[in-house]
């Protein structure tokens, strides 16, 4: 296991809790909806893709033009070891999809923040090879390590923001979770 890398800022991170209207991002889920994606777009991908755009919106002010911008998305990959575990195996096993947005290069740097659209796009596909990848049982602490050093990795190149997002959503309702201070299960 690699060393994490000293992230700058992190003694003043902020965790949030949004809500979003049904009917809000229903509307997001159908603009941000292409012909050519496999599949329509989740309320989470929609609602990562949102905040994910903002906050590079926020980069490009402060930094004058894009920078490589990755998206991770912690996900469960107890629903996707083979042969299955017991429900109580052992709590959430967190690994992370990663969506990378790399800004065209031209002349002075891209000064254009991506569309929703092409963002929904890059997280579809992350997430979805993620879900679809079986991880054998021997194998699920290497795809833990492998995740967690790939964006660790990616931190200490530099010049890349690096946003992590989780959801409720995403674990197995099943499962109980402390969020706020509230038990949801």
């Amino acid at each position: 296991m690699k060393p994490r890398p000293p992230l700058m800022g992190t003694d003043n991170g902020e965790t949030k809790r949004i809500v979003f209207y049904g009917a809000k991002i229903s509307a997001l889920r159908a603009i941000s909806h292409d012909p050519s994606f496999p599949r329509k777009p989740s309320r989470v991908e929609v609602v990562t893709a949102l905040i994910w755009r903002a906050h590079m919106g926020v980069s490009l002010a402060k930094h004058g033009r894009l920078r490589i911008s990755l998206a991770a998305h912690s996900m469960d990959v107890q629903t996707r070891i083979v042969p299955p575990s017991p429900p109580s195996f052992c709590g959430n096993l967190v690994s992370r999809a990663t969506a990378i947005f790399v800004a065209a290069e031209s002349g002075g740097g891209n000064t254009e923040v991506p569309e929703l659209k092409d963002l929904v796009g890059l997280l579809i596909g992350s997430m979805t090879k993620c879900k679809e990848t079986a991880v054998t049982r021997e194998d699920v602490f290497p795809t833990l390590l492998r995740t967690r050093n790939e964006l660790h990795e990616a931190v200490e190149k530099g010049e890349v923001d690096v946003f992590m997002f989780t959801s409720c959503v995403i674990f197995l309702p099943t499962k109980l979770i402390l969020v706020g201070g509230s038990l949801f299960g």
